[in-house]
């Protein structure tokens, strides 16, 4: 299956700190625990250091406290190839975070476009790339004029829009790539109906990797290696992982602070 999916190697990570000031930002519904910072700034050094032991060079912005949520910063680009996309996400408070990320991707030598139309709100946790298309989340956070710059700015690739029920608030809630052609999907009404949306829509055939426990599936496929959570943070979850994608290299990186926030391993890294 994975020889009809060309699936990006990527060469590059840009990255930012975890700010003092992370329990202040944005929340979903039910998330109300408190995050240890030290905690999750270790995690999140563990989650460089993957990177870095993957062969990819990373990029380390320092964290602004002043914007809670600016670890998060795959919902401010969706970079593919050279070009790079800035997005323009549904919560204003979160708009501040762009420029710093675009002037990184700037600097990187990427090739940038911004959203200008102030009706298009798009956030990179709905964006899934498998290689072949786009799966997006319409969502509380994307809307179909995001969509739609999206497809403009990647015209080379098909843009299928996924509705995603709130209370979640972004397709790679509940889906994310785990291979070429595999997609891990939490099993819960959204992912259910995710995946059949996703089979209707698009032309190629994929395989899904179905979870018990929400957000075990936001895992990252790097150059052949699966980045996903240990078994303390997902037990059931863990032993598919081990079973169903036992062909591949696997590494552990717990996200269990960020969890508590309704964040997870693909909104802290932007892969190129």
């Amino acid at each position: 299956m994975a020889d009809i999916f060309n699936f990006p190697a990527y060469s590059r990570a840009v990255v930012r700190e975890i700010p003092t000031s992370l329990n202040d930002g944005i929340r979903m519904e039910g998330f109300d625990e408190i995050a240890d910072i030290d905690k999750a700034r270790e995690e999140h050094r563990c989650l460089v250091q993957a990177l870095k032991d993957l062969g990819l060079e990373v990029t380390v912005l320092p964290a602004e406290d002043s914007m809670p949520d600016c670890a998060f910063v795959e919902d401010v680009c969706v970079v593919l190839g050279d070009r790079a996309l800035m997005t323009r996400p549904a919560d204003e408070c979160r708009r501040l975070e762009v420029d710093s990320v675009e002037r990184c991707m700037r600097d990187l030598g990427l090739e940038i476009h911004r959203i200008q139309d102030q009706e298009a709100t798009l956030e990179g946790g709905d964006v899934i790339f498998t290689g072949t298309e786009f799966f997006v989340g319409e969502s509380t956070q994307s809307n179909k004029a995001g969509h739609k710059i999206l497809a403009e700015t990647f015209p080379e690739f098909p843009v299928h829009s996924i509705y995603v029920a709130p209370p979640e608030v972004h397709l790679k809630g509940f889906s994310a790539m785990a291979a070429p052609g595999i997609i891990a999907l939490v099993d819960s009404q959204n992912g259910r109906d995710g995946w059949k949306e996703m089979c209707a829509k698009s032309s190629y055939k994929y395989e899904a990797v179905w979870l018990s426990e929400d957000c075990a599936e936001n895992c990252l496929y790097v150059n052949g290696t699966i980045v996903h959570g240990p078994e303390r943070q997902f037990p059931e979850s863990y032993k598919v992982f081990t079973k169903a994608l036992s062909d591949y290299p696997r590494i552990e990186v717990s996200t269990e602070e960020v969890y508590k926030l309704c964040a997870a391993m693909t909104c802290q890294c932007l892969l190129f």
